[in-house]
């Protein structure tokens, strides 16, 4: 696997965890789209938004697999960690997250270009 892809998803997880919006700001593609498990497909700026609100609240994120395969245009990476969070003012619970991203390069730097996240 490439460091340097597992590193990003890790920043990414460490970032999102502790809601460092500017940290994911410089990790998402502009385009970026967090599609969540309930199906919503939500563009980046609305997510990053909800974070800094606290309408979503993440606590922790502990990678549990991951894996990522070069792809013509960049790479599909997967992974698997349990989150903990507080979604909409609901209850903090921790949920056994899948998550696909699609990497690819924006202006010759790896960045998120989106995010599927399923339950597993």
């Amino acid at each position: 696997m490439n460091e340097e892809i597992l590193a990003l998803y890790r920043a990414y997880n460490q970032a999102m965890a502790t809601d460092n919006t500017v940290a994911l700001d410089q990790l998402l593609a502009p385009s970026f789209t967090l599609t969540h498990m309930t199906g919503y497909v939500q563009p980046r700026a609305e997510w990053l938004k909800e974070l800094r609100q606290g309408t979503m609240k993440y606590f922790a994120s502990i990678e549990e697999h991951v894996d990522a395969q070069k792809t013509d245009t960049g790479w599909h990476l997967v992974g698997q960690n349990r989150v903990t969070a507080s979604i909409h003012g609901g209850g903090k619970y921790t949920w056994p997250l899948n998550t696909e991203m699609v990497i690819g390069r924006v202006a010759g730097t790896w960045k998120i270009m989106s995010a599927v996240v399923t339950t597993y």
